[in-house]
């Protein structure tokens, strides 16, 4: 049983990274922002958990827990989860100004502009509801609008 626990464990901890990478790997010049975003979350979600797991072991001697080495793993299967919930919140609450300074150097460095997937054109607003935004925002200046 011990050994089929170490290598959930195992797994689960290499397939966290293996996730990790393959959202960043996904980047291309043909990529969203909100993909780019989400995989920048994704890598500082998980960059946070490792982290936090190294705080703990900075703060805890694992010399000093005499407990079932079962019990142990089932502990850090629980931690591992705790980690990676806590890791997200703090990326969701605190991390906005580094995620965006993530987001738009990935941006410069594949050559990312626009903001989804779908072509500028099928995009844009129509002349005639730029026309009518322009005449409300100046309309002291603007008496009439020609289509």
């Amino acid at each position: 049983m011990n050994t089929y626990l170490q290598s959930q464990y195992a797994n689960a901890a290499k397939q966290a990274a293996e996730e990790t990478t393959k959202s960043i790997g996904k980047i291309t010049a043909d990529s969203s922002k909100e993909e780019v975003t989400e995989a920048v979350k994704s890598f500082e979600t998980y960059m946070m958990e490792q982290v936090l797991k190294q705080m703990k072991e900075s703060f805890v001697d694992e010399n000093d827990e005499e407990e079932d080495n079962s019990i142990s793993m089932y502990k850090d299967f629980f931690m591992d989860k705790m980690y990676s919930e806590m890791a997200s919140q703090i990326v969701d609450q605190v991390g906005d100004n580094i995620t965006e300074d993530f987001v738009d150097q990935i941006m410069r460095n594949y050559g990312i502009t626009g903001t989804t997937n779908l072509p500028l054109e099928d995009i844009s607003p129509d002349d005639a509801s730029v026309s009518e935004d322009i005449a409300k925002e100046n309309t002291n200046t603007v008496t009439g609008v020609l289509a």
